[in-house]
């Protein structure tokens, strides 16, 4: 069982589910069973090797390593005796896995097993990265074309590989349409985890990688994903202390944030205010019966403005800690930190901002 600390449905199912009397019984006769929490110790390289990205995961192996079965989410005790009976009967899809295994440990590179190969463990959801970079080398120098994209889309998984490089070099051969749909696909199902994996691990030559992959999807992403892609990469690259990456994302929050209106930023404040009080001034909610009300209408009144001071702060805040204090980008970091206090006056807004103008 793979699980995340704090996340509640996972330590629900272990009190409700797992530790019941009969549930225990019949696991233990059955199964070795191993709790392993996904973001300590070994637990990262575990879950990114069979594609853990939910919790709680149960996941049935054999001794070798080899995936059985998976399921993720609460299960009653009974639900849960089920699903082990029914893993210990006839699994057709791991006795393919299991062949193919063989087969490839073997030393079998041939593009049209390899392609049969990745789609099984995709399915199965496992990490595709080592069997990927095989079939691209058994492709060669040909192989480029949209089917071949849509193909690699769909395989390349949540790890790096060369399909990751590879897509995003070669989006823009696609037409129209697959171009309005499928950057975005890519960005949020494959590459945005293969490039947080790195950063998180270290790893900052694939780090830079996958930012160099990843600049070349951005031109294709919707407003939305340009957001999100340029507060990864601020966040990724103050991490990783990447100071030329940094100021090409922040330059890009700041610029988009910095052209709104401060007028125009509480004029939207109003109006979202207004939508959120309309069932309190019509009566249909009682906000005396509501905790906390006074102090989340507070937070609703500066919902915009709010959003909007929250990136330049950020963003400032990563050129601050950062970038050495002679460098000229840090007197637009100033900028956009008053700017923040404009729009939020707090202590942290403030703070930064007399940090960045006192600086020496």
């Amino acid at each position: 069982m793979c699980i995340q600390t704090g996340v509640h449905p996972a330590e629900e199912w272990s009190r409700k589910s797992f530790y019941r009397p009969e549930v225990a019984a019949f696991y233990n006769e059955h199964f070795i069973c191993f709790r392993l929490d996904a973001e300590k110790g070994e637990g990262p390289a575990l879950a990114k090797k069979y594609g853990v990205s939910a919790y709680p995961t149960w996941l049935y192996l054999e001794a070798d390593g080899m995936l059985r079965s998976r399921k993720t989410d609460f299960l009653t005790g009974a639900e849960f005796i089920k699903l082990g009976s029914t893993v210990l009967g006839n699994n057709a899809t791991y006795a393919q896995l299991s062949a193919l295994e063989t087969q490839f440990s073997k030393g079998d590179r041939s593009a049209d097993f390899l392609r049969s190969y990745l789609e099984l463990r995709t399915a199965a959801q496992l990490d595709n990265a080592a069997v990927m970079d095989a079939y691209l080398y058994a492709l060669g120098p040909n192989k480029a074309g949209p089917e071949l994209i849509r193909f690699l889309i769909k395989n390349a998984g949540r790890t790096w590989s060369a399909a990751i490089p590879y897509i995003a070099q070669h989006l823009v051969s696609l037409d129209n349409a697959a171009q309005k749909q499928l950057p975005g696909e890519f960005f949020d199902e494959h590459l945005y985890f293969a490039w947080g994996d790195a950063v998180k691990e270290k790893d900052t030559v694939t780090a830079v990688r996958a930012m160099a992959a990843a600049e070349k999807v951005y031109p294709l992403l919707d407003e939305a994903k340009q957001l999100t892609w340029n507060r990864s990469a601020l966040y990724h690259c103050k991490n990783l202390q990447l100071k030329a990456g940094l100021k090409t994302a922040g330059y890009r929050l700041a610029k988009v944030q910095m052209a709104i209106d401060t007028a125009y930023a509480r004029q939207q404040d109003k109006i979202l205010l207004d939508q959120v009080m309309a069932p309190f001034r019509s009566r249909k909610q009682d906000s005396t019966k509501i905790p906390g009300f006074a102090e989340e209408k507070k937070l609703a009144a500066t919902q915009y403005s709010g959003k909007t001071a929250s990136i330049l702060y950020e963003t400032a805040l990563a050129f601050a800690d950062v970038l050495p204090t002679d460098d000229p980008a840090l007197t637009d970091a100033r900028k956009w930190a008053e700017r923040a206090v404009l729009l939020v006056p707090n202590e942290h807004t403030r703070a930064l901002f007399h940090r960045l103008r006192d600086r020496r």
